[in-house]
């Protein structure tokens, strides 16, 4: 397989992570799905292009919470940087189960991982 189809497969891939609606972002079953096929996502970029910025600001010693965790590895890249008291939160069984899996087995003992976090309902968002 051709560099051009190893790349178009694996745009195809991610595309089908996608949900129908920006509502799908809400339901935890897709994110279990997600995360049950997908083994690891950043966001927006690699720890490795925004550390200066975060060695700035948030200090060794520091308390980390991350929301809406995932399957990122912020975490084991925080501690990495002698940050060590780190929450992470996230509404898929799946990412808990694995991001647990994955500090437990790195030995960070600092970094509690947790379910069931949920996002308001927009409804609730009233701007009275």
């Amino acid at each position: 397989m051709g560099m051009a189809e190893s790349e178009g497969s694996n745009q195809a891939e991610k595309r089908d992570f996608a949900p129908s609606t920006a509502l799908g972002y809400l339901d935890p079953s897709y994110w279990d799905e997600r995360f049950s096929r997908e083994e690891h996502y950043e966001w927006l970029k690699d720890y490795s292009h925004f550390r200066h910025l975060m060695q700035q600001n948030v200090k060794p010693g520091s308390t980390v919470l991350e929301l809406g965790c995932g399957n990122s590895q912020l975490c084991e890249n925080l501690y990495e940087d002698r940050v060590t008291e780190i929450t992470c939160i996230d509404l898929s069984a799946v990412a808990v189960e694995r991001t647990q899996k994955r500090v437990q087995s790195k030995g960070y003992k600092g970094c509690i991982v947790r379910g069931q976090w949920r996002p308001m309902e927009p409804s609730t968002c009233n701007s009275s």
